[in-house]
């Protein structure tokens, strides 16, 4: 354990990067190294953003162990620019502007004794983080235990996530569902504005996109940096989730604080199947973001040609 970070954690082992120190050391020693270097955002950015296409990726328990690590480094140090923290070119990579979490996140009404028993056989602990965990892993029988025992569904961690978020991000659809059919609240935001939608669609889970909009969590919903669902879905290049949006009337033509649309963003990273199904659904090619760059240009700017002709020639049409 580095006692470095642990210092950094305030001394809290619950969130503590295990998985990532034992299977990459290498990317952990990295972070450790640049934690102080302005470097650090870009490579945090390139941990987590898989901008160049083709990369296989991390296992889920160390993606997200990656994110938590990024989002502490950035409260630690928060910058002067406001930038996305999903943002592909971001110089800082998160700046918590968030107000305070809401109050039902602080109440916590403990089970009855034989439901803290059972909890404790799987293995959990009868707490808040217990609760949390379960959802993360997709413990659905220990989910259904903590919800019969009427702890509520709006439990939330230091980072304003809800058991919603984290199994809406780490992609257990059945707890995702038992969430929703208690009431979990799809419209509940994190400290940076991001809904279980928003984390369903950047980790490409399309069943847990699919229930969630099927309870109709908002699909134009707005992080603190501007970006909706199918930003983050586009960023990611996750096609299907992309067409889910579309297809529950998502609005193409949104921006993030930075002006970038879906389409500017499919059209820099040169994601011609996203970009199709965006055009056939009258995305406007000719907005511009903050920079006074069209899609088109974007395209151009980063050599992607294909995304080049499918734009040039959906603009002549």
């Amino acid at each position: 354990m580095d006692q470095r970070l642990l210092r950094i954690l305030g001394g809290e082992t619950a969130h503590y990067p295990y998985s990532l120190e034992e299977k990459y050391p290498r990317v952990f020693n990295k972070i450790m190294s640049l934690w102080d270097s302005p470097d650090i955002d870009a490579y945090f950015m390139d941990l987590i953003v898989d901008t160049r296409g083709g990369r296989e990726g991390f296992p889920q328990d160390v993606a997200a162990e990656i994110v938590h690590l990024s989002l502490v480094h950035g409260a630690h140090h928060k910058s002067q620019q406001k930038t996305d923290v999903w943002e592909t070119t971001s110089s800082s990579f998160v700046d918590f502007a968030a107000s305070a979490l809401p109050e039902d996140s602080r109440v916590w009404h403990d089970p009855s004794e034989q439901v803290q028993i059972a909890i404790k056989r799987l293995g959990l602990s009868c707490t808040p983080e217990g609760f949390l965990q379960a959802a993360e892993i997709g413990d659905r029988a220990a989910v259904g235990l903590f919800l019969d025992g009427g702890v509520g569904t709006e439990i939330r961690n230091e980072r304003g996530w809800t058991p919603l978020m984290l199994a809406s991000f780490s992609g257990q659809h059945e707890v995702v569902e038992l969430l929703l059919k208690y009431g979990a609240d799809v419209y509940s935001s994190d400290l940076g504005g991001n809904s279980a939608l928003h984390w369903a669609s950047f980790s490409g889970h399309i069943d847990c996109a699919q229930a969630l909009v099927d309870q109709k969590a908002d699909v134009d919903a707005r992080s603190n940096f501007g970006w909706t669902p199918l930003l983050q879905a586009t960023a990611r290049r996750h096609l299907e989730v992309v067409m889910l949006l579309i297809n529950h009337g998502a609005n193409l033509n949104l921006c993030a604080s930075d002006g970038n649309t879906a389409l500017h963003k499919a059209a820099a990273l040169g994601y011609t199947e996203i970009i199709r199904p965006l055009l056939a659904h009258h995305a406007d090619t000719n907005l511009k973001n903050m920079e006074g760059e069209t899609a088109v240009k974007l395209a151009i700017k980063n050599k992607n040609d294909a995304a080049i002709r499918v734009l040039l020639t959906a603009h002549h049409d």
